[in-house]
């Protein structure tokens, strides 16, 4: 496709933070009185949206700010032992020379987004939406697409969780979805999303 602007989600995405909450999750349900995630459930939950999910633990959403904030404590502390992707900075780097605008919309701060790219990636980045609320991510991707002067259909936005695909419908952006990260693929493409990408490299030769 002819694309101006690259969105990116980052959990999942462009960073491998799964394992890190994986490893919280007790310690979450403990602080934030949910009920424990069994390890036996975790491929049906990739199957689903976050709001099934919640019901299945109750977690209230009124306790979801709570629960991010705490667990991007958590993040920063243990920046060091989150790595990206393989292929990640080489897709990135490359896009750059391509002079395609970089954007992040993630849940996630920057301070975090940024320890774990390391300043050379991150500095490659145009636009930066951070700490967007579990379902704030339409309004996100709405306020990039003003950022980068671009319209929907000259964008991709790229992400691996149910909730970044139907974001990006809502607001009319072509979609990537990526199957390294937390939703499953067949989730995924359920939802007829415009590209699935196995591995990184294989955005570069989708984007013109």
């Amino acid at each position: 496709m002819n694309c101006k602007l690259v969105i990116f989600d980052f959990d999942g995405t462009l960073a491998n933070t799964f394992p890190f909450v994986l490893a919280m999750l007790d310690e979450l349900a403990e602080k934030f009185k949910t009920r424990k995630l069994k390890q036996e459930d975790l491929p049906q939950l990739r199957q689903y949206p976050p709001l099934k999910i919640m019901r299945m633990h109750k977690v209230r959403i009124w306790k979801l700010p709570s629960i991010l904030k705490y667990t991007r404590h958590r993040m920063h502390r243990d920046a060091h032992r989150i790595d990206k992707f393989e292929g990640v900075d080489e897709v990135i780097r490359e896009l750059a020379t391509r002079n395609i605008k970089l954007g992040i919309v993630t849940t996630n701060t920057r301070r975090i987004v940024e320890q774990v790219l390391g300043q050379e990636i991150f500095k490659l980045f145009d636009y930066f939406v951070g700490e967007v609320s579990l379902f704030g991510k339409p309004k996100a991707l709405r306020k990039m697409l003003s950022l980068a002067g671009c319209e929907n259909t000259e964008s991709l936005a790229i992400g691996d969780e149910i909730r970044d695909l139907d974001a990006a419908l809502k607001v009319k952006i072509p979609f990537g979805a990526v199957s390294w990260g937390f939703s499953s693929p067949e989730a995924l493409k359920a939802r007829n999303p415009q590209f699935t990408f196995t591995h990184p490299s294989q955005i570069l030769e989708t984007i013109d």
